[in-house]
């Protein structure tokens, strides 16, 4: 597609007077465009080549990028190669306890070719060693980016369960419960940045939840009851991320807080904060230091459920779910990536996860620090959307087990 504009006062090669776009095929053109910092009859600048690449390969949905200077006629062009943007995902686990799950996770990163997302999953779980107690899960969410092509996106969820879940008073298996819930959310993001993924960005939205509880054994628990929860959700983020596609630089950091009040129709009251901030350091020939630290307190009615569990693929590694529950929570990572040589798809990772877990309920696994440390791997496929494919084999120094997680993407 070309874009053109006559223009005779001003240089030829310092004007923009044609945009060439070159290799797509699902995406339409305008999700290129509204990405660029320039546009006709601007002016070119130095740092346009390079802050238009990092744009475009933030979308996720190129796996090259490549802007050139004005020609002579003042032309841009602007070559980029898609990524394949649908994924179909299956997933299984099994706990200490024999409990199991299998899942199967549909996302289409590119619909419609505006780069919106769609996700879709279906989850079939059981008891200890396949007992009678199954359960399933629906999940779906949409999220589209740059409303109208502005700065404005909207992210739309909800999800129908009924599962076996487990109470941990304090950290050790204390009962088990037939759980079932609906949730909705809707999510409004607004870049304060000249695009939504750079800079600044404001959210608002409001989620909703109704849970029922049946004791199926054990000794029931005070703080595993029905609830109907009603949320408002505010935060600030801040992104500055390069995406390599195989590793990252630049720095993020995220503050939410969450507003459940009886006011406005929930059953409890309740507020949490949480904050996040991480970064991205490059070494050299591609090998990066990251790190990040991940906060969060909660405060008002304590439900069960509502409770931080940091436990897990994202978190502190070497835990499961229930290991790590707490109404506060404060851990650090520190992880190296290293490629098996420069430009490699292939990193191997070592990492440390620590963390202080305090407040009501805690759990006697980790009474001072939680700590976990291992190593993994990255794949990355740079073909697919979001197609980097992660390993990590993690001990746990309180649970003393090592854990073993399969999963998508980077850590942080």
């Amino acid at each position: 597609m070309i874009f053109s504009l006559c223009q005779s006062t001003i240089a030829a090669d310092m004007v923009v007077k044609k945009i060439v776009i070159d290799g797509l095929k699902r995406t339409e053109q305008e999700v290129v465009i509204r990405e660029l910092p320039f546009s006709l009859n601007s002016i070119w600048q130095a740092d346009f080549r390079k802050n238009s690449e990092r744009r475009l390969r933030s979308t996720g949905i190129f796996s090259e990028v490549h802007v050139s200077a004005p020609d002579k006629q003042g032309q841009v062009t602007i070559y980029l190669k898609e990524r394949w943007s649908l994924w179909l995902l299956p997933q299984a686990s099994r706990k200490d306890n024999g409990a199991t799950s299998a899942s199967a996770v549909l996302d289409e990163y590119n619909l419609w070719g505006l780069n919106h997302h769609i996700r879709l999953a279906y989850k079939q779980s059981t008891g200890k060693n396949f007992s009678s107690h199954s359960g399933y899960s629906y999940d779906g969410s949409y999220d589209w980016r740059r409303v109208a092509d502005s700065k404005l996106s909207i992210s739309i969820g909800g999800s129908h369960n009924a599962l076996p879940y487990e109470a941990f008073s304090p950290g050790i298996q204390s009962s088990s419960y037939w759980k079932r819930s609906k949730s909705g959310s809707l999510i409004f993001s607004y870049g304060l940045g000249d695009v939504p993924s750079e800079g600044w960005t404001t959210i608002a939205g409001l989620t909703g939840s109704n849970t029922q509880y049946h004791l199926l054994s054990g000794t029931a628990q005070s703080d595993v009851i029905g609830s109907r929860i009603r949320t408002i959700l505010l935060g600030i983020s801040y992104s500055k991320i390069n995406d390599h596609l195989t590793w990252l630089t630049g720095k993020a950091f995220n503050y939410t807080i969450a507003l459940s009040n009886k006011h406005i129709g929930s059953t409890v009251n309740s507020y949490s904060h949480t904050a996040s901030w991480h970064s991205h350091r490059e070494l050299s020939g591609d090998n990066t230091l990251n790190l990040r630290l991940n906060g969060g307190f909660l405060i008002g009615d304590r439900q069960h459920a509502a409770l931080f569990d940091i436990g897990n693929r994202d978190g502190i590694r070497g835990y499961y779910p229930g290991d790590l529950q707490a109404s506060q929570y404060l851990y650090g990572t520190i992880e190296g990536r290293f490629p098996i040589q420069r430009g490699s798809n292939f990193q191997l990772v070592a990492f440390s996860d620590l963390g202080k877990i305090s407040g009501t309920t805690g759990t006697p696994l980790a009474p001072g620090l939680a700590i976990g440390v291992g190593t993994g791997f990255r794949w990355t496929l740079r073909w697919l959307v979001n197609g980097t494919i992660r390993g990590d084999v993690a001990y746990g120094f309180a649970a003393k087990r090592w854990r073993f997680y399969i999963g998508s993407g980077q850590t942080f």
